[in-house]
Parts: C-alpha cells; sequence; structure tokens
C-alpha cells in the first residue's frame, strides 16, 4: 500500500493533496489549451471556490463540532473536505467566473469542462490512498477486494468502492470525448459530464463504510447526491432533447 502521506522540508503533505493537485494541474494544462489559456482565471475562480464549498459542506456535515470550534472551518489543512460542498461550490464559482468574464453560463461550463475528469478521478484515487470514503470488510481471499486503509489507518481487503469510482468515471469520460460527436448546445457537455460524477458518488455512497450521520436511515450525503442529480440531469435531458430536434427544424 502507498504510504497516506510525505514530508517535505519537516512539512507533512497528505497523499490525497498531492492526487488532487496533481489532477487539477492537469485540469488547467487542459483548459489552457484552448483559446490560448483564455479561460485559465475562471478555471482558477472555480477551483478555489470549489475548495471553500468542500470544506463549508464537512462543517455543516460535522456542525455539532463546528459549532464549537468555528474558527477550525478555516484551517482547511487540518483537513475534513466534502465532495458534495466541493461540486455545489465548483457550480457556484462558475457562475461566478461567468459573470466576471462576461460571458454566458452554459458555454463556459463546456470550455471549462477539461477540470472535470482529471480532478475528480484524481479525488476518488487521494480517497483510496488516505482511507477515506471506504467500502466494507471483505472476507479474506474474495478475489476482486481491494486492499485500503480506513480512517484510522487498518488497511484490509475491502469493497473497491474508491477505485471502482475512479474507473467508472475514467472510462465514461474517455469514451465520452472519443466518440460523441460536437458541436453540441451550450452546456450539454458539461451537464452530462456532471451528471455522471454525480451518480457515480450517489452509488458509491450506498458502498461506503466510513461514518456518516444517518437521515431516515439513509447517509446525509447520499441525500444531498439525489438532490444535486436533478438539475444536471434535468439540463442534460433538455439540451439533449433540443440536440435531438433542432437537426428537423
Amino acid at each position: 500500500m502507498i504510504r497516506v502521506s510525505f514530508r517535505c522540508s519537516g512539512v507533512e503533505v497528505s497523499a490525497f493533496a498531492i492526487a488532487v493537485g496533481l489532477g487539477a494541474a492537469l485540469g488547467l494544462f487542459r483548459v489552457s489549451r484552448q483559446r490560448s489559456g483564455q479561460w485559465l482565471d475562471a478555471a482558477l475562480i472555480v477551483l478555489a471556490v470549489s475548495l471553500v464549498g468542500a470544506r463549508l459542506g464537512y462543517a455543516l456535515f460535522e456542525l455539532t463540532y463546528f459549532s464549537a470550534h468555528p474558527v477550525e472551518v478555516l484551517q482547511i489543512w487540518r483537513g475534513g473536505l466534502s465532495a458534495p460542498g466541493a461540486i455545489v461550490g465548483a457550480s457556484l464559482g462558475l457562475w461566478l467566473a461567468a459573470a466576471i468574464e462576461k460571458v454566458q453560463v452554459l458555454r463556459l461550463a463546456d470550455w471549462l469542462y477539461p477540470l472535470i475528469p482529471p480532478v475528480s478521478v484524481a479525488t476518488w484515487l487521494g480517497c483510496w490512498l488516505i482511507g477515506a470514503a471506504y467500502g466494507a470488510e471483505l472476507p479474506t481471499g474474495t478475489w476482486w477486494a481491494v486492499q485500503s486503509p480506513d480512517l484510522s489507518g487498518q488497511v484490509a481487503a475491502r469493497v473497491p468502492v474508491q477505485l471502482g469510482a475512479a474507473v467508472a468515471l475514467a472510462v465514461f469520460y474517455y469514451l465520452m470525448e472519443t466518440l460523441v460527436p460536437l458541436p453540441r448546445p451550450s452546456g450539454w457537455l458539461s451537464s452530462l459530464a456532471m451528471s455522471w460524477l454525480v451518480l457515480v458518488s450517489l452509488v458509491a455512497s450506498f458502498l461506503r463504510a466510513d461514518p456518516m450521520q444517518l437521515w431516515r436511515g439513509v447517509r446525509l450525503d447520499t441525500w444531498v447526491y439525489l438532490v444535486l442529480l436533478v438539475p444536471f440531469f434535468g439540463l442534460f435531458a433538455w439540451l439533449n432533447l433540443v440536440a435531438r430536434q433542432k437537426p428537423k427544424g
């Protein structure tokens, strides 16, 4: 198993931070190849607001603790991020970037689509490295189990939640980029990509064994993913209908 953290000049750096940083760097590189890097500033805004959203989302999930320690909400380096919060933050960051750049939101969303595959895949791989979002333990000898730590660092054969999600995202995005004919209506590409990201995260939430507060017997993050799936998939379905009707017109 790969070490979950590294030391550089006396500072401990989480493997999750390294993985997500590399994913973000690759995403920014992909964005820079469009229009001579015109949308790099917008991409940085989306990433920054997404990080803020991820931290605030985590604080909301752990509201009992952070209500007693409000200053720690700002201490991102202490660890604790929420994927649903990151998705909401990225959406708000997109609107902010569109307002600053004075460009249509859905059009900008498609131009920034290249961020989504590397960042989402790297995030799930980072979760595997540090033992976040881990699956339940499986009997010894289960052929499809993957060695993965939990939050305490205990390594065991588990349901491959993180690696399964990473592979599902990588394969889908590769097929989408190589097989989907373009052009499509503005927002079609990004809404499809985000719909798949939320759907994969939703399915993974049912397989996760890490602790999470429940509501009506269901994980809170599962409920949030269900809510998030509605606008993303609804937008994609509507744009897909527009794409199919346009040639007839």
